[in-house]
């Protein structure tokens, strides 16, 4: 039991297992919550039903019954393909020619009538009746120079049409009609048209592959019949068709239909899967800082799932209602302007498909979290916080705006919903500032508010360091004067710099009458007591601070620049003193701050400004030459003893910070006129 409460304190301890779980979570709930959002309700219907809504397509679809019997009809339009063959009409009059010679040379025989008739029967390529060929047999010669005449130019004539089995009978009807018009005797006429009718056949052949390629062709050509998304697929009131049912079955909207639509679940995986890709790769490649804590990572998942419920609890009442601005400008604010930026797209296309892409959503939550994001990233009061919900509802309106005129000429509808727009932006700005000190808590995160809160001199700490230490505070405010304007000029966090500055010596309210700015009278408790030993009061006076600030809960960026705000310094005054009593364990490491170094811009900035503004105040004659030589010795002291090493100033910062340090201090120390003496119970104005 006890190694399995071990494994599991050990996973609990484990940073990249806890960022692995927060990630997954966060993956599962928002597909959740955007599935079940683009997900179409499903509707109880069969055939004859009578529907009591209009049913929209909620994706393209097609009418697969309608397309078929399009399809169905086009085949049915395609005529059969024949191939012509002219050998059978070379046959036919081949034909006819044998018939007539084969008579003729019967006619010719002396044979008795009943044996001629026999005979040509058996040679005859043409079969007649005995009374047909009795007639051939007995006619005159002219009579059947004529029928023979008339029989093959009609058979020329006839044949050479494009001769199809279904046109077979229309054809042998215009044959009749030849003869039938012809010269030739009307006892023969008869038989002239059964001779026809023997030799005159199709002389097209149908093409089984061809008829079946322009089918083929024909059905590919068949556009389907489809339903585009927000098309009414059933309109209320009407009568359910078998057709209709079929697709909504397809479309998985019957209450009775197990269809599972994969497209969409692929679909939303993809499109989730590759949003979180982007975020991840953005961060570790622009906003490297974010990776390094993982309390960042917690609050963008979280943060996110908390806007995605926002988004599908406002969307059922109106999605233009949406506080769309809402997350970009919480992660402005707890982290980052540029990863609120990258949020601000990515959420405004994900709440944009919950709903079903509006375009008017989608402009006024890219644009309106733009300004919210930029607004609130330097904010620095609560003001700041109002104007941003100005600017955002401003936005929302004007973009709402823009995208109804371009769909739509019903001004006035226009306007009503850019309504909501400036009810989006004052929500937006509500729950930012109502949400704010629980995310403040939850991830011990640092924000304007809570410096501005911090700052107040109401604060308990702050009374009790003005109660027990005043010359302390004053030495704090006017530190906190010359970080603010250095970090203002390099472009550090100023009010992060300036509440830093604030606290960073409370650690002397436990011992304040040995720091000389809380000396009143010109006793110096430092006298009575060794140097090592006054080292040892001075050095404690941060850790002291670190206690107090840790039971006041002041936040840990606040404690890091109690900590830092003297690095490893040497107490160079007491070291020096300890060498001239030439004692024996007078080590340099005894006389230096336990530290840490100043690791960031802020942190670096106010030990700076500590120690220039302490040096500053001992000079004698504090001349703007001697005010400048001091700034310079100062801060070549702290590069050269390595005290800079780990914060990220550069050179030119450091220019810059020299520079507003000096314009700070000589204006605070600037020569006074001197006016001359004032005559007991005179009354006079001085002004200086």
């Amino acid at each position: 039991m006890k190694k399995l409460d071990k494994h599991i304190k050990n996973i609990i301890k484990n940073e990249q297992l806890i960022i692995i779980f927060f990630v997954v979570f966060y993956f599962i709930s928002s597909y959740a919550l955007v599935y079940t959002s683009v997900t179409p309700p499903k509707f109880d219907l069969k055939v004859g039903d009578v529907a009591t809504q209009d049913i929209k397509a909620p994706k393209d679809v097609v009418d697969t019954i309608a397309t078929q019997k399009k399809i169905q009809e086009a085949v049915n339009a395609v005529n059969p393909k024949y191939d012509y063959n002219e050998n059978i009409a070379k046959e036919s009059y081949l034909k006819l020619v044998d018939f007539f010679n084969k008579l003729r040379e019967v006619r010719k025989s002396s044979e008795a009538e009943e044996k001629k008739l026999q005979d040509f029967k058996a040679v005859s390529p043409i079969g007649l009746g005995d009374n047909e060929v009795a007639l051939l047999l007995k006619i005159d010669d002219n009579t059947l120079i004529n029928m023979e005449s008339v029989v093959l130019s009609t058979e020329k004539a006839i044949m050479a049409r494009q001769i199809t089995e279904d046109a077979l009978p229309t054809v042998l009807n215009d044959a009749k009609s030849l003869v039938e018009s012809s010269d030739i005797s009307a006892e023969v006429k008869p038989v002239a048209v059964k001779i026809l009718s023997s030799v005159v056949v199709p002389n097209m052949i149908y093409n089984a592959y061809e008829t079946n390629l322009a089918k083929k062709e024909a059905e590919e050509k068949v556009q389907p019949v489809m339903y585009k998304k927000g098309q009414n697929i059933v309109v209320s009131g009407e009568v359910v068709t078998q057709q209709q049912i079929e697709v909504l079955k397809s479309l998985g909207l019957l209450k009775n239909s197990s269809k599972i639509d994969y497209g969409m679940i692929i679909g939303l995986f993809l499109i989730l899967g590759l949003s979180l890709f982007l975020s991840v790769y953005y961060i570790i490649k622009l906003d490297k800082k974010i990776t390094t804590k993982k309390i960042y990572i917690e609050l963008l998942c979280l943060t996110g799932i908390f806007y995605l419920l926002l988004a599908v609890a406002f969307k059922g009442i109106e999605p233009l209602l949406i506080p769309s601005a809402t997350l970009p400008m919480l992660i402005s604010v707890l982290i980052d302007p540029y990863i609120a930026i990258m949020i601000d797209i990515i959420y405004s296309l994900l709440v944009g498909l919950m709903v079903s892409f509006n375009q008017e959503f989608i402009f006024m939550s890219l644009l309106g979290g733009l300004i919210g994001a930029v607004k609130l990233s330097h904010s620095k009061q609560r003001l700041d916080f109002v104007k941003a919900g100005l600017y955002v509802s401003g936005v929302n309106l004007v973009s709402i705006v823009g995208i109804g005129l371009l769909n739509s000429n019903d001004i006035i509808s226009v306007l009503k919903s850019s309504l909501w727009g400036i009810i989006s932006g004052t929500f937006s700005i509500i729950l930012l500032i109502g949400t704010l000190p629980f995310w403040e808590t939850a991830f011990d995160i640092l924000t304007p508010l809570k410096l501005l809160e911090l700052s107040n001199p109401n604060n308990p700490l702050l009374k009790k360091l003005i109660m027990d230490a005043p010359g302390t505070y004053h030495h704090s405010m006017v530190v906190a004067n010359l970080a603010e304007a250095a970090s203002d000029a390099i472009g550090a966090n100023s009010l992060l710099v300036r509440v830093g500055a604030y606290y960073h010596d409370i650690g002397k309210i436990k011992r304040p009458y040995f720091f000389k700015e809380n000396q009143l009278s010109g006793e110096n408790l430092h006298d009575k007591i060794s140097p090592d030993l006054s080292t040892l009061v001075i050095i404690s006076h941060v850790k002291d601070g670190v206690e107090l600030a840790k039971k006041y809960k002041l936040p840990q960026q606040v404690i890091d620049l109690i900590k830092e705000h003297h690095g490893t310094s040497l107490v160079k005054y007491f070291y020096t003193k300890a060498l001239q009593n030439e004692e024996e364990s007078c080590e340099e490491e005894s006389f230096r701050y336990p530290g840490p170094k100043p690791s960031t811009k802020e942190s670096a900035i106010l030990m700076l400004a500590d120690s220039v503004e302490a040096a500053v105040r001992s000079i004698p004659e504090p001349t703007e030459e001697n005010i400048k030589n001091m700034i310079e010795k100062i801060m070549a002291d702290r590069l050269n003893d390595g005290q800079l090493e780990d914060s990220d100033l550069t050179l030119k910062d450091i220019k810059t910070i020299k520079n507003s340090f000096l314009t700070a201090l000589t204006g605070m120390f600037h020569k006074r006129i001197e006016y001359p003496d004032i005559e007991p119970n005179q009354n006079k104005e001085v002004l200086e």
